[in-house]
Formats: C-alpha cells, structure tokens, sequence
C-alpha cells in the first residue's frame, strides 16, 4: 500500500504560498504594485484563447458548497467535463490545472490520500483545491457572463428599513455590556445588508439611466414612454429621499458617539482566528471604520455633501438631459440624427417579408440589384448571348465606360463648358497694378528727397523702397568688377523711373538714420544721399582719395 503527501502548496489566511512567492501581502508591505500584479494574474484565465475550458474546469469547484469543499484530481475533472460534452484528455487537464495553481485560482490539496494499486497512485497523484482567491474571480467571471443590460429599480424600501434598524439602535440601553453580542451582531449587518443593497442598485440604475440618456436614436414613441416612466420613478425616488434623509441623519448623530462601543460589544466573545493569530474578517458594520461610508452617504461632512444630496443633483441632471432629448427630437426633422430605430423598422420588414419582396426592399433601401445578369443593347454585328449562358463560357462583355463608372445606363452627353477665368484673371492684373503704382510712388517719394538722407521722414513704403535701393547698392559695393558704378568703398544705383541715383558712401564713425512710422532705421558707418543722374558717380572723399567710376 502506497502512501503520499501533497503538500506543494500550503493555504495560510487565504493566500497561497508556492514556489517562494506569497500571494498574499506582508503586513510591512500592504497592497504593494508587485503584490497586486500577483493577485491581477488570477484574472488570466477569463481572456485567454482556451478561456471557455478553463471557465468549465472553474465551475466544477464552485458548483455548490460540496464542489468548494472538495479536491479533485485531474482525471475526475476529465470525467466531469466530458458528461458536459467537452473532451479533454487527462494531460491536457492536468496542463490546465497546473495553470490555474500557477496564478493563484487552485492549489494542491495538501489531504494524504491511499492509493491501493501502481494504477490508483499515477491517476491520484495530484488533486487540486479551490483557493478563496479563486472563488472570488470565477463568482465575478460568472456574474458578469449573466449580466444583462436591462434597467434595475432603485431599492428605495430600504430607506425605510435602515431608518428603523438605525432607531432600534439607538433605544437600546446606555450601558453596552447588558446587551447579547450576537443579537447586536445581526442588527448591525441587517442594517449594513439593506444599506449595501441600497447603493448597489442606485449605481445600477443611474449606470442604465446614463447609457439610455446618451443615445440619440430615440424616436417620439420610445421617447414618450421612457420620459414618463423615468419622470415617475425619479420623482417618487427624489421624494423618498427627502422625506428619509433627515431623519437618518438625526438618528446617526444619536448614534455616532457610541459606535465604537457597539461595535466593540457586537466583536465580544469567541471569534474566529487564521494561522497566523488575527481575527478573521466578520460582515460589514461590526467595524467602526465601516459606519464612515454609511455616515457619509447620509450625512455628508463638513467639507463634502452628502451621496444622497447628490443622488438627487444627478436626478436633477437627467430631467436636463431628458429635455435635451425632447429638443434634439423636436428639430430632428432640421439635421441629421441617429439612424437605429430606422434601421430595426427595415430588419423587422425583412423579417416579415416573403424573398421576392425582400429582394424589392433591399434594392429600394441600398440601390444594390443582382449581379447575376448585366444586359445593354448589343450591335447589329454581335450574336446576342442568351442570358441563361454562364459567364465562364461566355465571351468577355465590352462594357461602356458610363455604366462601368457610374452604374447608369444612359449617354453622359455632350462636355461641360469650360470654366471661365476672366474675372479671377482681371482681378488678378488689378492687384498687380495696384501694387506696381504703390512701389512707384514709394520710389518717387525716395527720389524726391534730394541730397543727404539724414534724418529724413519715410512712409513705410517709401522705406520698403530705400532699403531695396541700399541692397542693391551694397552688391555692387562688394563686386571687384571695376567697370560697374561701385567700388568697395561706395556706390552709385541708378533710382528706376527718375533721373537720379542713390550714392552710397563708407564714413568710418558718422551714419545715417531714417525715420519712419514703423520706427528708426539706423545705418551705421554709411552714409546715404540722392542726387541727379549727371552727378551719378562715388565722390571722391568717400573712395579715400582714388577716382571714382562713372
């Protein structure tokens, strides 16, 4: 007789310890990144490509309390899965097993078990044990697979319930150690299960509410019935509220100054501990910390309202949305809005419909006809194909290049007329010389300044015009080309349309400053002057003694 241990994996408080790697986070270290990355990994097996088998192999060990309670070995769950019609072998069983102990959903049951034959030990070898971990995500996995979009009604009775638990609380005697923790225990998780569920369903049926408000696809109909079914119900939520709301209110402040007490005498006697000597976690409210969330979904503090106030601000913001609605409904016949009430009305006509109207409908409604015969006039010369012919026998059809193109049938007819550009060309020249009279005038202005240009008064074209002058008096200033009216120390520039010319002069130490609307312009070592054509040539003195070219 053979006997075996399995004890690769030991259950602590919950966590799993394999391999060196806590699941479960030190005291020093709560909640870590590293930690939580470790308890994310649980949620693997939900998303995978074989996610369907591991899902199956899961809910083999939460179907039920004697399913949570037991081990199973790789051929059991084999045997298990096939009488649900999926085949699996023993090996690739144990392979998904081994994956699921990997990231924290199972562990390897730590029961010794006898094995009576060679045969028994190799199928008995490893049985596997869900962890608390994975009970958690396969009840979230199974909860979301059944979750429907539908609308749920807010649990407003419970506002009625919590009001008369909270006040049976606070008739109870001052002195906390005449009363049986036990029945305190179960009147504080009453209250904490009607508030849980409370919440529970506001935040559903505001989620639903947000994701009707939001389409735009509403026809009057559909509009008319929501609008006043939703109107009703808010309104009849909005009023519990308000009338509940103040009295809890009043019976929590009764309350406060004596719920640690209550929770300590509710904590009192015999409690259950984990291997490692802590308490383990009891029901919502025999913790003082739990009564913040409720405190402060009724009562608010002193720097947030209240969850209830603003369960009644977003009652408040879906009346706004809904007459945003109505106005979008109103002016729908003005732009385009959505399509989806349009496109049901056409599926249920299909649907309704025989095959010769169907094809009717959907050429009318997406302008498609069938493609098994595409027929236009053929000439005189041409033997006509019957259309009962398969067109892999048939020869190839010349199609004109209008009913390739456009799908229609009918001659394109004569061109257009050509776009006429006179206009845009005449507006064109128009600008041109509009700009050519400006840059005269600017020259002239230029020109008209005789003599030295210091300290002269220029439009800001007419500075537009100077500075174009003095660039091209510098390049000829720079040429080494003798024969040019320039020279390395001055030059001459001719001023287009007049008889005179822009001298352009080197004086170490003295400059020249125009002035204009735009502001001051200051040459440095330059001097500038404007004399007539007879006198265009450098000066002398601004050569340095050497003669000018003409």
């Amino acid at each position: 007789m053979l006997r075996h241990a399995r004890a690769a994996g030991v259950a602590v408080g919950g966590g799993v310890y394999s391999g060196g790697v806590t699941d479960q986070p030190s005291a020093d270290e709560p909640g870590g990144t590293q930690v939580d990355r470790v308890r994310l990994e649980a949620l693997r097996y939900a998303v995978n490509e074989e996610s369907a088998t591991y899902i199956a192999v899961m809910r083999l060990f939460t179907g039920g309390l004697a399913g949570m309670l037991s081990d199973q070995s790789a051929a059991e769950v084999s045997a298990r899965l096939a009488e649900q019609g999926i085949a699996l072998d023993e090996d690739t069983v144990d392979a998904r097993l081994a994956y699921l102990v990997e990231h924290g959903n199972l562990a390897r049951s730590p029961r010794e078990s006898e094995a009576r034959s060679l045969q028994d030990y190799l199928r008995n070898r490893a049985r596997y044990q869900l962890t608390q971990r994975g009970e958690l995500v396969q009840r979230q996995v199974d909860e979301l697979l059944g979750h429907t979009e539908t609308a749920t009604e807010v649990s407003s009775e419970m506002l009625g319930a919590i009001l008369a638990g909270l006040r049976d609380l606070a008739r109870l005697p001052a002195d906390v150690r005449e009363l049986d923790p036990q029945e305190l225990a179960q009147r504080i998780g009453t209250i904490f299960a009607q508030f849980d569920r409370l919440v529970h369903s506001t935040r559903e049926f505001y989620t639903y509410l947000t994701q009707v408000l939001s389409r735009f696809d509403l026809e009057r109909g559909e509009f008319q019935a929501f609008k006043t079914a939703l109107i009703d119900y808010l309104q009849r939520f909005v009023d519990e509220i308000a009338r509940h709301l103040p009295q809890i209110a009043e019976v929590i402040e009764q309350l406060r100054p004596g719920i640690p007490q209550l929770c300590a005498r509710a904590n009192a006697g015999q409690r259950l501990v984990d291997l490692e000597g802590r308490a383990a976690k009891r029901a919502p409210g025999l913790d003082p910390a739990d009564w913040n969330g409720l405190i402060a979904w009724f009562t608010g503090s002193s720097d947030r309202a209240s969850d209830a106030e603003g369960v009644r601000r977003l009652a408040t913001e879906a009346m706004r949305s809904l007459l945003a609605n109505l106005r979008r409904i109103v002016t729908s016949h003005e732009r385009e809005h959505g399509r989806h009430a349009e496109l049901l009305r056409l599926a249920r006509w299909f649907d309704d419909a025989d095959d010769t109207t169907a094809h009717a409908i959907w050429a009318s409604a997406f302008g498609l006809y069938s493609s098994r015969h595409l027929g236009f006039p053929v000439s005189e010369s041409e033997d006509a194909v019957p259309p009962t012919m398969s067109w892999v026998r048939a020869p190839r059809a010349e199609v004109p290049i209008m009913l390739r193109s456009t799908g229609q049938r009918r001659s394109a007819g004569a061109s257009g007329r050509p776009e006429d550009f006179s206009q845009t060309k005449a507006r064109r020249l128009e600008e041109h010389a509009r700009a050519d009279a400006a840059r005269r005038r600017a020259v002239a202005e230029v020109a008209g300044h005789r003599g030295r240009l210091d300290r002269v008064r220029l439009s800001d074209a007419g500075r537009e015009a100077l500075m174009e002058l003095y660039a091209a008096g510098l390049a000829l200033a720079g040429s080494d080309n003798t024969g040019s009216a320039g020279s390395r120390t001055g030059a001459a520039v001719p001023i287009p349309g007049h008889d005179a010319v822009l001298l352009i002069t080197s004086t170490p130490g003295a400059g020249t400053v125009v002035v204009s609307p735009s502001g001051r312009l200051r040459l440095v070592d330059r001097s500038l002057a404007v004399e007539a054509g007879a006198g265009r040539q450098v000066r002398d003195e601004a050569a340095g003694g050497k003669e000018a070219v003409s």
